[in-house]
């Protein structure tokens, strides 16, 4: 079936040259017999790319499943026909890129599907942040954007992100909406004409400079301060676009990693840029060595996640995003302040909510992903209340309410400023953090990261959640189970039998709201522990996220007991 599906594919028109080149070759060692090119095949045409969580992420290539020109076409033709639906009195459009390979051509095709769908089409003049052009879109009043950009996978990925008018990652009834369209169009589109390009324009400068005057306002200019030894990694992405001048403005030194400040899609020097993996630091450890750093400030390629190395008793260490969330939090509170809510995540730690509670903030909660905080700062807006802060333990915060997504690039000067303050107190981040929870109270967190790629793996994790949600867990780690939510059915069940909705404001139930269903599993125990799973929709992954108010070893405790469960 796969070389049929891939002989239709090649039949059509409109199909790029080199992709037929690439997928010619592929077919003719399959007919041959060749039977890794035939699994390829099967691959690249069992299914469409998905449309997921707010776009599209795979493997570059010609094919069905894979990340193209024709799927960017497709998929845009389809996010310009939702948006005359949703925002039909906005006229302007939004696409930027980052440093992958094919990412400029890829934003370039999204642009002039958007001109040719009759939009004003600001266009990146280079690879930018997606948080700056998050911001960019709601300075622009776009009703749309589009980010090519595949975050922290490695180089053989890109992926497509679709904002909606909110300058947000869309979400429902935009998301389905837009696969239901784009399923209806052809698997390869015509493409626009050049001819387009005449009316695509780029960002003007101004918003750039709005951009920077904003990260400058979120300085703290604490009273006790002394300029950190602080070196920068983008990790080959986006981020060497504004934090360098960001720290040049704030008159903070900060050295950069050059091996890693070069912007290339092959990622030499860490094949996968992900900064919560200490394995991508290699190359900034090195010259932190040499150069006798306090730390190592990094942003993933598209600078929307900031990662923190530090010392702990002279060892380099990776922080984890729940105690550097936390830390920030207190940080901003104690010094120029900050009044409203904060938005955590169901499986971020409760570290920050506490460190939020302490200063008479309200804590909000939402599914994990800033899509879904994004939607909570537009609730907030509705019911005329101020956002505070709002971070989830995958390395992600928001200091300011001017955009709709997750921003690295700011959050590192802050963070950079931070780190001297506490330098001026004779203390590193580490030792901060300690000091915060003699204050606040203890808390260890751990995320572990399961894979299972064999045939059929998606489809075990999801039996073992089914094996999980019944149960009827009375256990975790030597602890009684107080009480469980199940994100899939909504329902937060205690240990006498009571049932009631999981709300996003506990606290404030005379405004709270359900939160959206997702299949997540969350069980609190009576030490304040915590252990919640939660696979992917799309492949054969889970994460278990955990938390400990006492020690360590509970923390192995209930790794152990999730992997047996799981059946790992």
């Amino acid at each position: 079936m796969s070389i049929e599906a891939a002989l239709s594919y090649l039949s059509s028109p409109h199909l790029e040259a080199d992709l037929r080149e690439e997928l010619q070759s592929l077919l003719t060692a399959a007919e041959s017999g060749d039977e890794a090119a035939k699994a390829e095949l099967a691959d690249r045409f069992s299914e469409p790319l998905a449309f997921g969580t707010g776009g599209l992420r795979g493997i570059m290539g010609a094919g069905l499943r894979r990340m193209n020109n024709p799927n960017v076409r497709r998929t845009t033709m389809a996010l310009a026909a939702v948006t005359k639906l949703h925002a039909p009195g906005k006229k302007v459009a939004l696409v930027g890129f980052d440093t992958r390979h094919n990412s400029a051509a890829f934003g370039h095709e999204a642009a002039r599907v958007l001109a040719a769908a009759g939009f004003q089409v600001f266009l990146g003049n280079r690879p930018l942040p997606t948080p700056f052009l998050c911001f960019a879109m709601r300075k622009l009043g776009a009703a749309c954007g589009v980010i090519i950009t595949a975050s922290h996978n490695p180089k053989a990925y890109n992926g497509y992100k679709a904002y909606d008018d909110r300058g947000a990652q869309v979400l429902s009834p935009w998301d389905s909406e837009i696969e239901a369209h784009a399923s209806a169009l052809p698997l390869v589109p015509e493409r626009p004409g050049d001819s387009m390009d005449q009316s695509i324009q780029s960002i003007p400068a101004e918003i750039e400079e709005a951009y920077l005057a904003l990260g400058l306002s979120l300085r703290q200019e604490p009273a006790k301060f002394v300029n950190p030894k602080l070196l920068f990694t983008p990790f080959h992405g986006t981020g060497i676009a504004f934090v360098p001048e960001l720290f040049r403005r704030a008159h903070i030194p900060l050295d950069i990693c050059e091996s890693q400040s070069v912007q290339d899609g092959d990622f030499p020097t860490a094949p996968r840029p992900n900064p919560e993996e200490i394995a991508a630091y290699a190359a900034p450890l090195a010259d932190a060595e040499k150069l006798d750093s306090d730390a190592i400030l990094a942003n993933d390629p598209d600078a929307d996640r900031i990662g923190v190395v530090t010392k702990r008793a002279g060892a380099w260490e990776l922080m984890s995003g729940n105690d550097l969330a936390a830390l920030t939090l207190d940080y901003l509170c104690s010094h120029k302040g900050r009044n409203g809510v904060c938005v955590s995540t169901v499986v971020t730690s409760d570290f920050m909510a506490e460190v939020a509670r302490h200063y008479g903030l309200q804590v909000m909660w939402t599914l994990t992903g800033f899509k879904n905080i994004a939607a909570c700062m537009d609730r907030l807006e509705e019911v005329h209340e101020t956002y505070a802060f709002g971070a989830e333990e995958s390395f992600g915060m928001l200091l300011s309410n001017e955009l709709r997504d997750k921003d690295g690039v700011l959050a590192a000067l802050v963070v950079g400023e931070m780190i001297g303050h506490y330098k001026a107190k004779g203390l590193g981040l580490f030792e901060a953090v300690d000091a915060l929870q003699q204050r606040i109270g203890t808390f260890h967190n751990r995320l572990v990261n399961l894979e299972d790629p064999r045939p059929g793996g998606a489809q075990r994790f999801s039996e073992a959640m089914a094996r999980i949600r019944s149960a009827g867990l009375a256990q975790l780690g030597g602890e009684k189970v107080v009480s469980w939510e199940d994100f899939q059915t909504g329902q937060w069940h205690g240990r006498e039998g009571e049932v009631a909705p999981i709300l996003d404001r506990p606290d404030r139930t005379d405004i709270a709201q359900e939160i959206p269903r997702s299949n997540v599993l969350k069980f609190r125990l009576e030490s304040g522990a915590f252990a919640a799973f939660r696979p992917s929709g799309t492949e054969p992954k889970l994460k278990i996220y955990l938390q400990s108010r006492t020690d360590k070893a509970l923390l192995d405790k209930l790794e152990a007991e999730g992997r047996h469960l799981l059946g790992l």
